[in-house]
């Protein structure tokens, strides 16, 4: 007896499903502040908002709390999540490891696309560094993308997309309790860490790269930690 490998197993997949455009919306509203920390989540509100059914509306809330960005806690109400200083300092730690390995990794392997298009990462950055937070995190995002993929771990690449979503709001939190004299300065140090992997300077990258996270940790949960102090008890 012979079989159709193709009968009931063939999926057809829309390229953006409505979930996934109501979770995109969702992130960009809690990046952007627009939904604060701690902020309480009530689905009528959002539906109303969204234009989107309540199915929907739930299955882009679980994604977002796969993601970290969404808690559920007080009897099953769903909330933004507010990070603490010890989850920053664990998400830290696992940036500074797998970041400096990887650039490590990008100077001994990247293609000279991937060095064109790390130079072109820093360009942007570059740009966005006077604008507003959004481009500049998004750029910033885009850097270390660029780095990772010229590292040819896609391991480690997965590793961090589950930490993603986490690590830019870190970064948007951060970006806004920052001056313009510490933009330039983060600019300095990824055109340190760029021009140290263009040269195939595997040691210097790795430095680099573990001393930015580093600061940024120390930075963060400096902020995170004042936020705490400051938020209304529930």
């Amino acid at each position: 007896m012979t079989s159709d490998p193709d009968v009931g197993l063939r999926v057809v997949k829309e390229t953006t499903t409505l979930r996934e455009l109501t979770a995109q919306k969702l992130r960009e509203a809690i990046l952007a502040g627009v939904l604060k920390p701690r902020q309480r989540l009530v689905e009528r509100e959002l539906c109303a908002q969204t234009g989107v059914s309540r199915s929907s509306l739930r299955e882009a809330l679980r994604h977002l709390e796969a993601e970290g960005l969404v808690e559920r806690r007080d009897a099953g109400g769903l909330f933004v999540a507010a990070l603490s200083a010890d989850e920053a300092r664990q998400i830290y730690e696992v940036r500074a490891a797998i970041e400096a390995a990887m650039g490590r990794r990008f100077a001994e392997r990247a293609s000279e696309r991937d060095r064109a298009a790390l130079q072109t990462a820093l360009a942007a950055l570059v740009g966005a560094i006077e604008g507003p937070i959004r481009d500049y995190v998004n750029a910033l995002d885009r850097f270390y993308d660029v780095l990772l993929a010229g590292s040819g771990n896609a391991v480690a690449e997965r590793i961090l997309a589950t930490l993603r979503a986490r690590i830019t709001y870190l970064r948007t939190i951060t970006t806004a309790r920052a001056d313009p004299a510490r933009r330039r300065e983060t600019l300095e140090l990824m055109r340190g860490i760029a021009e140290a992997a263009l040269r195939r300077d595997g040691d210097a990258v790795a430095r680099r790269c573990a001393a930015f996270v580093e600061r940024s940790a120390a930075f963060a949960i400096a902020v995170l930690g004042e936020e705490g102090e400051a938020a209304p008890r529930r």
